[in-house]
């Protein structure tokens, strides 16, 4: 059966479109945060997804405006959004468009993705900043997981070797500009390819989650970074260290892998437990401008491992250098 022409088909009454349509209760019913402010600063709108987002009335949140934007150094799309919320907004500076974090009633900052627009009357006037949040927690929280994900060790969860030698470069440029130690330990598990042949990948897996434990609950400030930078070696950064200090930890670090008690019959020394040789090197520079890059630590505290290898291992070497011009 042949279909009928659309020409045929009678097309019924046009809809009926409002004359007036209410753009404020559309923006209301909308997810993405809208806040319409006078250059002045005065409000002329919040929508309810505002409110929503960072967790405060109306009414409250105006107050909170002028210390919204959450600033963490230098951000020039920040410092824009908050003149802006601020009533110091100027028309003829560039309109800030970027994800930012922001303060809120629930305690910690929120992410949102932020456009801002700038209204003009009729005569090309311009008579408000209209600013759009939308939230994106979410997509930071993956992100968040994704970049954990590359950056920690899957068998004992501390951070790899990239992660620590970037952490590594950070601390010691902070060392570098207050003049401050930093300390370095690297633990390296003597005849550990032998455990390896005779108890196998389980035995492997266990050693090294226990080790890992325990250099964690020893280096527990909050600037201290743990983590697995080879097969069977650990390293440890210590920021404001000094030598005593580095030297007391390995001490506790060598006994404490021995007391573990984990057999390795291979073992040289050590009652037939592993054992570790452990190597630490501190640093401080006297001057700025001197050694601006962290790889002469990295070899020291190798350099002492290897050199507590020699000897037998299951034994620390120290190291303590200053540098100036």
């Amino acid at each position: 059966m042949a279909l009928e022409s659309s020409k045929d088909i009678p097309s019924g009454p046009e809809p009926l479109r409002p004359t007036n349509i209410d753009f404020e209760s559309l923006v209301k019913l909308s997810n993405e945060a809208v806040i319409l402010l006078e250059p002045r600063g005065k409000p002329l709108f919040i929508s309810p997804a505002a409110e929503r987002l960072f967790g405060w009335q109306a009414e409250k949140l105006v107050g909170h405006l002028e210390s919204l934007v959450h600033v963490d150094g230098s951000d020039a799309n920040a410092d824009l959004l908050q003149q802006i919320l601020s009533g110091k907004g100027d028309p003829e500076r560039p309109l800030p468009r970027a994800d930012l974090q922001f303060r809120s009633a629930f305690g910690p900052v929120v992410w949102a993705e932020v456009s801002t627009h700038l209204l003009e009357d009729g005569n090309g006037a311009p008579y408000a900043f209209a600013v759009y949040l939308r939230s994106i927690a979410k997509r930071k929280e993956l992100e968040s997981q994704l970049l954990a994900a590359t950056q920690t060790d899957p068998v004992t969860g501390l951070l790899n070797r990239r992660a620590f030698e970037d952490s590594l470069k950070r601390e010691w440029a902070i060392a570098l500009r207050e003049k401050t130690h930093t300390s370095l330990i690297r633990v390296s598990l003597d005849r550990f390819d032998a455990l390896a042949e005779q108890k196998g990948p389980a035995a492997v897996e266990d050693c090294l989650t226990r080790v890992a434990e325990t250099l964690k609950d020893i280096a527990r400030r909050p600037a201290d970074v743990t983590a697995r930078t080879a097969s069977s070696e650990f390293s440890i950064l210590l920021p404001r260290t000094h030598e005593l200090g580095a030297e007391t930890i390995s001490a506790y670090i060598h006994v404490a892998i021995h007391d573990l008690g984990i057999p390795n019959s291979d073992a040289v020394s050590g009652d037939g437990v592993v054992t570790a040789s452990v190597g630490a090197a501190c640093a401080v520079a006297e001057q700025t401008g001197v050694c601006e890059s962290p790889e002469f630590i990295l070899a020291a505290a190798e350099n002492c491992v290897f050199q507590a290898r020699q000897e037998g291992g299951n034994r620390v070497k120290t190291v303590m250098n200053v540098l100036a011009r």
